[in-house]
């Protein structure tokens, strides 16, 4: 399979040079890494182009004005002619087998079309001083990973999704799915659009280990403290994301229009009043039987949500009584 890395760079001097070389290290070479900056102020282009006159394959695009990191991860990923496509940001380091790790998943698997790991935590100085991964942050240990086990990505990852877009990789053929992104406000990042294009398709899968060191630092544009794990804003970047599939669907299979549609259901059931009961109606009228293998795991996975989504909405209740 021909593999592409799209990587995006905004004064990332500091930290690129390391970032690139342990691309360039993997044991299973890329074929290419296609680099679109973002208007660098620093030493960015200057160090790309040292790599790319010593003959690494990388393909350098200047942004003639700044884009931000999302329209600039889509124009990156868009350029990339690989089958299988790697998201990389420019402060991390990648240990050497993540790309034969994840083409070998990619192999074993072809239902799937996106792939996440886990990754280490590192701070400024690439040390492992936080004894910590990147699911032990979003909460991907203990029982959430045995919904993902049994293929429960959307009880635990939502529909806006926790993942990190420097753990990922897709197939080229998920693309049609993805592109152009949509423009959402400021919690719409290019990552968590992927990723909730892949959950709501269930094209989803992950590999349990760190393939990664995830660099902290305090020059991060995006990173986990951007990440949300149960604000409203999630719910508003969701129903946009369901509403954005809503159109791109219709050019779709009759079928994955109806499972597209029952899902669509399940989520704002979840989030309206008296949501238990219409979930216990949908799933007495057999609809969660219809459309999925294992119904009664399903509905008892949506009840579940109601009652943490209450418990949230009572406790905010306090606080604001609270506070008043």
């Amino acid at each position: 399979m021909h593999t592409s890395v799209a990587l995006c760079t905004y004064n990332g001097q500091k930290y690129l040079t390391e970032q690139i070389e342990s691309i360039l290290d993997q044991s299973v070479p890329v074929d290419e890494i296609i680099i679109c900056d973002d208007k660098s102020s620093d030493a960015t282009i200057e160090i790309i182009e040292g790599f790319i006159s010593r003959g690494a394959p990388i393909k350098l695009y200047k942004n003639p004005v700044n884009l931000g990191f999302t329209k600039n991860f889509e124009k990156a990923i868009g350029l990339c002619s690989g089958d299988i496509i790697f998201l990389a940001d420019q402060d991390d380091i990648w240990y050497r087998d993540k790309v034969s790790m994840i083409l070998d998943y990619f192999e074993r698997h072809p239902d799937k079309e996106y792939v996440f790991t886990n990754g280490i935590l590192i701070n400024e100085w690439g040390l492992d001083s936080y004894g910590r991964s990147i699911f032990d942050i979003v909460g991907i240990t203990g029982k959430n990973k045995k919904l993902l086990d049994q293929g429960h990505f959307y009880d635990v990852l939502g529909v806006t999704g926790k993942i990190l877009g420097a753990t990922t990789a897709l197939r080229a053929s998920f693309l049609p799915y993805c592109l152009p992104f949509p423009q959402m406000g400021k919690y719409a990042i290019h990552d968590g659009i992927i990723t909730a294009t892949a959950v709501i398709w269930n094209k989803i899968a992950y590999i349990d280990q760190c393939l990664i060191k995830y660099r902290i630092h305090g020059n991060q544009t995006v990173g986990l403290n951007y990440r949300f794990k149960f604000l409203p804003q999630s719910y508003e970047l969701a129903d946009d994301v369901l509403m954005w599939h809503e159109g791109l669907v219709e050019t779709y299979r009759p079928q994955d229009m109806a499972q597209l549609r029952i899902f669509y259901k399940r989520f704002w059931t979840l989030h309206s009043r008296f949501s238990f009961f219409k979930l216990l109606s949908m799933y007495l009228h057999g609809e969660y039987k219809t459309y999925y293998k294992d119904y009664h795991r399903v509905f008892f996975r949506d009840v579940r949500g109601v009652f943490i989504r209450l418990n949230h909405n009572t406790k905010e209740r306090i606080r604001k009584i609270c506070n008043q």
